[in-house]
């Protein structure tokens, strides 16, 4: 009941969104907390970790000590922890914020009550795990993706498989547009190859799927390095692509036309858009977020951090979470306005602010 108590009382301020608040020529950030993530007498990684839809809250899974954890944003807070048998891949929230959807390397796709954490649902995959999940903006569907190259759609009530859509190889990253009418997917293609790693050679690929055929429609064609995370742009005009080629590419999401590359030192895992539109951000091998201006194509800002897996933005653009290898870390940031220096504090305060002297024209 706290839990959902906050999320009511959060919500109205949250869901306030303002893109001429922040700085269009540098993101401004301060870390507002560190936690441990993945507790294991060994290595330690957090492969994954979302906030809730209205940003009060944030789920992260664990590698190697295998735990579900949701937090409270405001102060860290650990408000519970569940498990899988195996290492969390991937972790997503439903629409409203009530239920949390993993997938593991159990093969178990498992439902949590967000409140509670009680386990509400588990569905057993016969041959792969999910290496990333995302829940559709209606809820109508919870869809996996998995080590086989499907596309895995399930009821988002039922929790029944609906659909299979076989995309080709490793789907690592999906993401639907806004309107929930179409769905991009990143993942590995793996051939063998005596001289690469393991006896393998691994390029990328990212596909979009129509949802209302249950179609491949687009295809961007082999990348020249396994696709980690892909993510549509706030107007969804491009969606990007980061990639172990140390590449994160941008296409335009009508002709899946190449728009633009950025070039990372290292491999990158994951990708973002910042919600004002002003930046792409990479993160991965590299020890450091890089935000890349669409404006211009430049570096931005370079954010020294341990190794990232994941990076997540409240949709009103004010944190920004990121989870990281090798240390287990689990971290949060305020993305800092800028209206002073820019020259428009008063106008975007007095447009905010419910006060009766505004009102009353004093």
């Amino acid at each position: 009941m706290r839990i959902l108590l906050l999320l009511l009382l959060t919500a109205p301020l949250l869901a306030q969104t303002n893109t001429d608040i922040y700085n269009p020529e540098a993101p401004e950030l301060v870390l507002v907390w560190n936690r441990v993530g993945d507790v294991s007498a060994g290595l330690q990684s957090v492969e994954a970790a979302e906030f809730s839809p209205d940003g009060s809250l944030a789920v992260s899974g664990g590698k190697f000590g295998y735990k579900v954890m949701l937090w409270r944003v405001a102060d860290g807070a650990l408000l519970w922890e569940s498990a899988h048998e195996s290492e969390v891949e991937c972790v997503t929230f439903s629409p409203d914020g009530r239920r949390i959807a993993t997938g593991g390397e159990d093969y178990f796709l498992r439902v949590w009550d967000t409140e509670t954490g009680e386990q509400l649902h588990g569905v057993e995959m016969e041959e792969a795990g999910f290496d990333g999940i995302t829940w559709s903006p209606d809820g109508k569907y919870i869809v996996g993706g998995d080590e086989l190259g499907n596309a895995v759609f399930f009821d988002g009530t039922t929790y029944d498989e609906v659909a299979r859509i076989d995309c080709g190889s490793t789907i690592n990253s999906l993401q639907f547009t806004q309107d929930g009418t179409r769905m991009v997917v990143g993942g590995n293609i793996q051939t063998p190859d005596p001289e690469g790693p393991g006896g393998n050679k691994y390029t990328g690929f990212a596909k979009v799927i129509d949802v209302a055929s249950m179609e491949v429609v687009q295809d961007i064609g082999e990348q020249p390095g396994s696709i980690k995370s892909v993510r549509y742009s706030p107007d969804e005009k491009y969606f990007a692509t980061g990639g172990f080629d140390n590449k994160a590419r941008l296409f335009d999401a009508a002709t899946g036309d190449l728009v633009r590359e950025f070039t990372d030192s290292l491999k990158i895992e994951a990708v973002a858009f910042t919600p004002d539109g002003h930046y792409l951000a990479t993160g991965g091998h590299d020890q450091a977020i890089n935000f890349y201006r669409l404006a211009d194509g430049e570096l931005a800002l370079r954010l020294p951090m341990a190794r990232v897996e994941y990076i997540d933005f409240t949709d009103n653009g004010r944190m920004m979470l990121t989870s990281h290898e090798d240390s287990g870390l689990l971290s949060c940031y305020l993305l800092q306005s800028n209206t002073q220096s820019r020259g428009n504090y008063q106008q975007i305060a007095d447009k905010q602010l419910n006060n009766r002297d505004l009102k009353d024209g004093h």
